[in-house]
């Protein structure tokens, strides 16, 4: 199968999934099909197509990973960036108010008690989970316990930590 047959197939078979699943990222019509129409020109430009097909159809996974993969690198293209604050840059380094500075100091003193009440469980995994940067998948490959059970504890651990901090705040 050549791209141009593979992208002719897909539109047949799969353009109204497609279409659906791009409204799902981009809540616009318009968009939606601007996504879509990315989706065939990169199928177009594909070299390995081998790897798109699955059972001699389109592996519908594999083209959703790359709708949310084009959606996602045009939002970080057009991710404007934070004006600047004209009062903040002509205001004196001598009138600068500490408070804010103080608030976080405070906040972070805060989640670390919060944090050192937590069950150890929950404790272990959030603090491996941030501080080592391993994702759900790699704490579940490297201790058997199910991503379900792990979320459930991460999502938890946070809560009662946000809980914690509002109420001393």
């Amino acid at each position: 199968m050549t791209n141009s047959q593979l992208v002719e197939h897909t539109y047949r078979k799969h353009h109204t999934w497609l279409l659906q699943v791009s409204y799902n990222f981009t809540n616009s019509k318009d968009k939606a099909q601007e996504l879509v129409q990315d989706l065939y020109l990169k199928l177009m430009e594909y070299k390995d197509i081998t790897k798109i097909m699955f059972k001699d159809d389109v592996n519908l996974f594999y083209l959703y990973k790359m709708l949310r993969s084009i959606y996602l690198n045009g939002v970080k293209r057009l991710k404007p960036s934070l004006p600047l604050d004209d009062d903040l840059l002509n205001k004196p380094a001598d009138e600068y108010s500490y408070e804010a500075d103080n608030d976080f100091e405070r906040m972070l003193v805060l989640t670390h008690e919060a944090l050192n009440q937590e069950y150890w469980f929950g404790k272990k995994l959030l603090e491996v989970y941030i501080n080592e940067g391993h994702s759900i998948q790699s704490l579940h490959d490297a201790t058997g316990i199910s991503n379900s059970t792990i979320w459930t504890q991460l999502n938890k651990t946070k809560k009662n930590i946000r809980e914690y901090v509002k109420q001393k705040m």
